[in-house]
């Protein structure tokens, strides 16, 4: 399993932005035409290892249930590195080490888009539906 990861970045540790959560996406809450998609309702943290699992699911009911190649879309990346001291340490001693990457999602964003031409849309509702089962919150399927 290859897991999603920046190769490089300005600073090997960042602050938590947890105040952008908050916040609703303004930018990224519709698909783009001709595309179906997965949008969120509640804002969290989105781990890499949660991208490759929604990754593997949508493409396992897609080969499942269609002849035609169908593209598939993820619209978010983890850049954000998350870091966790070892238990037992005392206060001090600096930041601890990277623990794994993610990505903050706002409430309303789109993070996964099908091609809608040569898909019907109770399969494209059924692949959302099993995927976004696989998010921490689950987010219901905006088929547009």
């Amino acid at each position: 399993m290859a897991l999603l990861f920046p190769l490089k970045t300005k600073f090997k540790k960042y602050h938590k932005r947890i105040k952008i959560l908050k916040k609703k996406e303004l930018n990224y809450n519709q698909p783009l035409l001709g595309f179906y998609g997965l949008k969120i309702k509640k804002a969290f943290r989105l781990t890499s290892i949660q991208i490759e699992t929604l990754k593997k699911s949508i493409s396992k009911i897609l080969k499942k249930n269609s002849k035609s190649k169908i593209k598939s879309r993820l619209c978010v990346f983890p850049d954000l590195s998350v870091t966790k001291k070892a238990t037992g340490l005392r206060m001090g001693k600096g930041k601890g080490n990277v623990e794994f990457w993610c990505s903050l999602v706002k409430k309303g964003r789109i993070i996964l888009e099908l091609n809608k031409y040569n898909m019907p849309k109770s399969l494209a509702y059924k692949a959302f539906f099993l995927a976004g089962q696989k998010l921490p919150s689950f987010s219901m399927p905006i088929v547009f």
